[in-house]
């Protein structure tokens, strides 16, 4: 029995031994091994520096649309903003203030300019209003303009009130005044345009 059982360790040493000739790797198949893994190693690494260049790319386009669409954002916003602009123009919904709530004192049968400001012109036609309270009744305004053609000159007696004049653009002159013969004529008086 010691002989067949030391016959049949013989056997399965000389099993193992023929095993593992055959099926470990030779010092070429391994020296081959570890230049494949050196190679994909070495393209792991090209790979990874593709990527971060890739990301950097990304992230430096990502900056110039958000600053690009801002641009856009800001222009739309001014492109609104002058439409509502025009808007107000188109339906008289802009004003501006040309005398403000003046206080004057005229001798009788006077007048004085109240508005007159060739540097600065009505830019867009409209209408102009001049409200005046006044301690007479023969108080006055008249306004005057030459534009595109057009002589316009009119005088509204209004004692107290609001007279209102169609104007163009260009330079208008406004004036004050009362054809009172004794007494001397106080008040105030208020003009604004609308466009």
């Amino acid at each position: 029995m010691t002989i067949i059982l030391g016959i049949v360790c013989i056997a399965l040493a000389g099993g193992l031994i023929i095993a593992l000739v055959a099926y470990l790797p030779t010092s070429g198949q391994i020296d081959s091994l570890n230049a494949q893994i050196t190679q994909k190693n070495q393209t792991i690494a090209t790979l990874n520096l593709q990527i971060s260049s890739l990301n950097d790319q990304i992230h430096s386009l990502d900056t110039e649309n958000s600053a690009t669409i801002l641009n856009y954002q800001n222009e739309i916003s001014l492109l609104q903003q002058q439409i509502q602009s025009l808007n107000n123009i188109v339906y008289l919904n802009a004003s501006a203030i040309l005398v403000e709530t003046q206080e004057f004192s005229h001798e009788p049968n006077t007048n004085a300019t109240i508005w007159d400001q060739p540097d600065t012109p009505l830019l867009n036609a409209g209408y102009v209003t001049v409200q005046v309270e006044s301690s007479s009744d023969q108080t006055f305004v008249q306004a005057v303009y030459n534009s595109f053609g057009v002589d316009y000159d009119e005088v509204i007696m209004l004692g107290n009130g609001t007279a209102v004049f169609p104007v163009l653009p260009g330079a208008v002159v406004l004036t004050l005044g009362n054809y009172e013969t004794n007494d001397v004529v106080n008040g105030t008086v208020t003009a604004l345009y609308y466009y």
